[in-house]
């Protein structure tokens, strides 16, 4: 354990400013939350896989009382549920969802895949992917009782039942080819059977693989508008921003299309980075210098973009790393271990992504809000100083809290290329209806917060009303632009020195 900390500690002084070097003094430290000190937001994490047992949840539940999500998705396991045709086991299920709600966080159900009884070619026990309405009535049946009797068993506890987990691809909807009309079907029978245990359950359609477009227009065509309350997918990608505005207004505008003016959310529902780049399942997104620093600048960039882009959830997969035991998708086949974790599967220990997201989690709950404040980011022509042009890749994430402004500010290169922090121009405008006396800089890598106030000056000379303007570091992470008062709700910043 030792030596790993010293590789992360190499790491992080490698990868991260020191905020010091550029004139900032230091204050104190992000105040942390509990998750039962969070009341509501958007965030949540993976808790998927359960159902095969891929990790050990009782040494998860103290993590994520401390993480700050709100949410956790849990598949449901029908093979283990139901091992007996028509006889019911849903203790281990209801342990998990009642330790959940203990540390303050809501399970999520994701009602996912086949049961050997039915599914008698299933490769494996889980039957993971495997679909029941391809084995006749006797298995279609036995799919809508078993939800009914989940519904009825849960109703209370669980408020989101999703249905299946990435329809569009093979790995999980077997034996035969993704079929968007099939699914659709999978979807109106699957909530009407928990709708009739559970009359107020909150129904997700999709659990898509990245945006597949056609995909989502043919089930929409299909009817699913009708039977959902919510669309989720999953774009998993090297780069956190990559197209995030682009996919939210295109699922927008054909949710709209299609659901007959019924308001139907879009979560972003399965995503994540491994904190390694080789020995694991998901080198298939084709990584090339990954560790556990760069997925903890991934987990805080991927969050905020989401939050940015008015996702109604952003959920971060997963948890821990998924290695207790091999796993597989639809093939049975044995793969590598899953190491996006943000606890090490083997020690269940926090990897460095845990106290990012821990801050991620603190301050950007449903009390802040999304709000487009004036930001813009310059950088002068050394030769013309009077013009200004701007600079590739930075970005900026604005909400407001309690009438505090809370700007997140970053580079948007991709965090394997370990770019060095670039200094930029950085023109801020307040409005007069928030508090911004005592300006400072949070580091949400690190956790510690300056002093900005000696780099700020007017934009126009004896005009502070038309904004204040500042040449500021700009890592490959966010950096925080807030009023040092947005601190005291959490009871102050902590002095770590």
């Amino acid at each position: 354990m030792k030596n790993k900390q010293n590789d992360l500690t190499a790491l992080q002084s490698e990868q991260l400013i020191n905020l010091s070097e550029y004139g900032l003094r230091y204050l104190g430290d992000i105040p942390i939350r509990d998750s039962k000190d969070i009341v509501k937001s958007r965030i949540g994490v993976g808790f998927e896989t359960l159902d095969r047992q891929m990790f050990d949840p009782e040494k998860v539940y103290p993590h994520l009382a401390k993480l700050g999500a709100k949410f956790a998705r849990v598949q449901t396991g029908w093979s283990r549920c139901e091992t007996s045709k028509g006889v019911y086991d849903f203790t281990w299920l209801e342990e998990i969802v009642d330790q959940l709600i203990e540390v303050g966080v809501e399970p999520l159900f994701s009602l996912s895949f086949g049961n050997t009884l039915y599914c008698t070619d299933a490769e494996h026990e889980s039957a993971v992917g495997y679909v029941p309405l391809y084995y006749g009535e006797e298995a279609t049946q036995a799919w809508r009782n078993y939800l009914t009797a989940l519904a009825e068993t849960f109703k209370g506890r669980v408020r989101s039942w999703e249905v299946w987990n990435e329809p569009n691809i093979s790995q999980f909807w077997y034996p035969k080819e993704p079929d968007p009309t099939a699914y659709a079907e999978l979807v109106r029978i699957s909530a009407k059977a928990v709708r009739s245990g559970h009359p107020s359950a909150r129904i997700i359609g999709g659990a898509m693989s990245k945006l597949d477009s056609h995909f989502l227009e043919a089930i929409l065509q299909c009817g699913i508008a009708k039977h959902i309350d919510a669309f989720s997918f999953h774009p998993y990608q090297l780069v956190p921003e990559d197209n995030m505005l682009n996919m939210h207004a295109v699922i927008r505008r054909l949710l709209d299309k299609y659901s007959d003016g019924k308001d139907i959310e879009i979560w972003q529902g399965e995503n994540g980075c491994p904190s390694q780049t080789e020995g694991h399942n998901d080198d298939w997104l084709g990584l090339y210098d990954t560790d556990q620093v760069v997925q903890a600048k991934w987990v805080v960039r991927r969050i905020l973009c989401d939050l940015k882009n008015d996702y109604d959830m952003a959920l971060y997969f997963h948890a821990v790393d998924l290695m207790a035991r091999p796993y597989r998708q639809s093939d049975g086949k044995e793969r590598k271990p899953v190491m996006m974790g943000l606890v090490h599967g083997d020690s269940y220990e926090p990897k460095y992504s845990f106290e990012a997201m821990q801050r991620v989690c603190t301050l950007f709950d449903s009390d802040s809000h999304v709000e487009e404040l004036y930001c813009q980011f310059l950088e002068p022509n050394p030769a013309r100083p009077s013009l200004c042009g701007r600079m590739g890749g930075p970005m900026s994430a604005s909400f407001t809290r309690k009438g505090v402004p809370l700007v997140a500010l970053w580079l948007t290169e991709d965090p394997q290329q370990k770019r060095p922090a670039e200094e930029i121009d950085l023109v801020f405008w307040c409005d007069s209806n928030l508090k911004f006396d005592e300006p400072v800089l949070a580091d949400i890598m690190t956790g510690r917060i300056y002093d900005v106030a000696p780099l700020l000056s007017p934009f126009v000379p004896g005009r502070k009303d038309v904004g204040l303007r500042c040449r500021i570091p700009l890592p490959d992470y966010p950096l925080i632009l807030t009023d040092r008062s947005v601190f005291d709700e959490f009871g102050g910043m902590v002095d770590s020195q």
